[in-house]
C-alpha cells in the first residue's frame, strides 16, 4: 500500500506498467502530461512509477546485489555444516604379488597373490560433532553478517530517501524566497521611478535574485545525484527516472523508552552483538575440538588375499584388523594448536566486547542527536521563523511606505527568514536522520 503524500519527481515523468510484475503499480502507457503536468521523458523511457518508501526497500531486499552476494555466502555457509561432520569415506586397495608367471596367469600354480583390503577411518569420539558445531556457528557469523548488511543498506536508503525529499523541499523554499526577492524587485522599481529610491536598490535586489537562481544549479545536481544513489541501492540503472511519495510524516520524537533500555535492547537484537556471540561460540567449541587432537583416531581394517586372484577354486584367506592414527611426536603440533584455538577464543571475546562498547556509543550519540534536533525544531518553529517572518513583512511594509527602513535592512530581513526556513528544514531532515540512526544501532524499531 502507497503512503498517502506528495508525488516528487526527480526528472520527468510519465505512466508505465512494471516489467516484473513487483513494485508500486502504474497506469496505462500515455503521452500526454499528467494531473501535476509532468510529461514523458524524451527517450521513451518513463517516471510514472510512484515510489514509497517501503516500495523500495522491499526493491532494496529484492535486487540490491550486496545483499544477493550476501544471502548466497550465508547458504553456502550453512552447507558446510553436513560436509564437516560427515563420517568419513572407506578406503579401498588392491595389491598384486607375482613370484612365478605374469600379472595374467590366473592358474592354480602360478604363485600369483592378489591381496584386497577395505578401510573404515573412525575419528575418536565427539570430533565430528564438534565439527558440525563449530561450522553452525560459524554459518551463523556469516548470517549475521548479511543480517548487518541489510540493516546498514536500508537505513542508507532511509537516509537518501529523506535527504531527497529535504533537498526538494528545499527548492519549493528558494522559489518562495525568489518570489519574495521579485516582490522586493517591484516595490524597489517603483520607489525609483518615483524618485523615493536609489536605482542601486533595484539593482541590489536584481543581484539577490540572480545569485538565487543560479544557487539552483547546485541543488539540482545535488537532487540528481540523490536519486542516481537510490537507483543504486535498489538495483536499477542510475538514470532510471524516479518519483518519490513523500509521506508527510511529523517529525519523528523521543522513544517512550528510556535510553539504558533502548542500550539493553541493542545488545539483544543488534545482528553484530549475534554475529560476535556466534564467533564466541565457533571459537569456544574450536577449543575443545584442538584438545580431542590428543586423541588417536583410527580405522577398521578387512582384508583378503588369494592364488589365483579370480576363481572358484582359488585359495582364499581374510584378515581383520585396526590401525591407529596417533599424535605427533612429544605432542608438539596438538599443543600448538590448543594454544591456537585459546588465542583466536580471546580475541573473539575481545571482538564481542569492542562490538558492545561501540553498541553503547552508537545508541546514545543517535539518542542524543535526536535530542537535539527535536529541540532546535521546536526553538525554529516556535520563537524564530515567526520573529523573522514578521521582521521581513514590516521591513517590506516600512520600505514601501517613503522608505521608512533602508533597503539594505530590508534585504537582511529577507535573509534572515530564508535562513531560518532552511534551518528549520535541516533540524528536520537532522531529527529523521538520527532516528534512522538509532534504529540502526539498536537492530529494530525502538517503539
Amino acid at each position: 500500500m502507497l503512503a498517502t503524500g506528495r508525488a516528487i519527481a526527480t526528472e520527468c515523468a510519465a505512466t508505465q506498467t512494471s516489467s516484473s510484475g513487483a513494485g508500486p503499480s502504474v497506469a496505462a502507457n500515455s503521452t500526454r502530461p499528467d494531473s501535476n503536468g509532468n510529461k514523458p521523458c524524451a527517450d521513451g523511457g518513463h517516471a510514472g512509477i510512484t515510489w514509497s518508501l517501503a516500495d523500495l526497500v522491499d526493491e532494496l531486499k529484492r535486487n540490491n546485489p550486496q545483499l544477493e552476494q550476501a544471502r548466497e555466502e550465508y547458504l553456502a555457509a550453512k552447507l558446510q555444516a553436513p560436509q564437516a561432520q560427515a563420517i568419513p569415506g572407506p578406503q579401498f586397495s588392491l595389491m598384486e604379488q607375482a613370484n612365478t608367471g605374469g600379472p595374467f596367469n590366473f592358474s592354480r600354480n602360478s604363485d600369483f597373490f592378489a591381496y584386497y583390503t577395505l578401510t573404515q577411518p573412525v575419528l575418536w569420539p565427539g570430533k565430528l560433532q564438534l565439527a558440525g558445531e563449530i561450522a553452525r556457528a560459524q554459518a551463523e557469523v556469516v548470517g549475521s553478517q548479511r543480517n548487518s548488511l541489510e540493516l546498514q543498506l536500508v537505513s542508507q536508503l532511509k537516509l537518501t530517501f529523506y535527504q531527497l525529499i529535504a533537498l526538494q523541499d528545499q527548492l519549493r523554499f528558494m522559489d518562495e524566497d525568489l518570489q519574495r526577492l521579485e516582490q522586493v524587485k517591484a516595490v524597489a522599481k517603483v520607489r525609483y521611478a518615483n524618485n523615493a529610491a536609489a536605482y542601486v536598490d533595484f539593482l541590489n535586489a536584481q543581484v539577490s535574485a540572480s545569485s538565487l537562481e543560479n544557487d539552483r544549479y547546485a541543488l539540482q545536481k545535488q537532487i540528481q545525484t540523490t536519486t542516481e544513489q537510490i537507483n543504486s541501492l535498489i538495483g536499477r540503472s542510475t538514470q532510471e527516472p524516479m518519483r518519490i511519495n513523500d509521506p508527510q510524516e511529523d517529525s519523528p520524537k523521543l522513544p517512550a523508552t528510556a535510553l539504558p533500555q533502548l542500550i539493553d535492547l541493542a545488545e539483544k537484537n543488534n545482528p553484530v552483538i549475534a554475529g560476535g556471540e556466534s564467533q564466541i561460540e565457533a571459537a569456544d567449541k574450536s577449543v575443545s575440538l584442538a584438545h580431542k587432537a590428543y586423541y588417536p583416531d583410527f580405522g577398521l581394517v578387512l582384508g583378503s588375499y588369494s592364488n589365483p586372484p579370480v576363481g572358484i577354486s582359488s585359495m582364499r584367506m581374510y584378515t581383520v584388523g585396526v590401525n591407529l592414527n596417533l599424535p605427533t611426536w612429544f605432542f608438539e603440533k596438538e599443543r600448538a594448536g590448543v594454544d591456537q584455538a585459546k588465542a583466536q577464543l580471546d580475541a573473539a571475546r575481545a571482538g564481542q566486547l569492542s562490538n558492545q562498547q561501540q553498541v553503547e556509543l552508537n545508541v546514545p550519540n543517535a539518542y542524543h542527536g535526536l535530542e537535539t534536533a527535536i529541540k532546535q525544531i521546536g526553538f525554529s518553529r516556535e520563537r524564530l521563523l515567526p520573529q523573522a517572518q514578521m521582521a521581513y513583512r514590516l521591513a517590506l511594509t516600512a520600505y514601501s511606505n517613503n522608505g521608512g527602513t533602508a533597503f539594505s535592512d530590508l534585504l537582511t530581513a529577507q535573509s534572515n527568514l530564508r535562513d531560518t526556513q532552511l534551518a528549520l528544514l535541516q533540524a528536520q531532515n537532522a531529527a529523521v536522520q538520527a532516528y534512522i540512526s538509532l534504529v540502526a544501532a539498536i537492530g529494530r524499531d525502538p517503539d
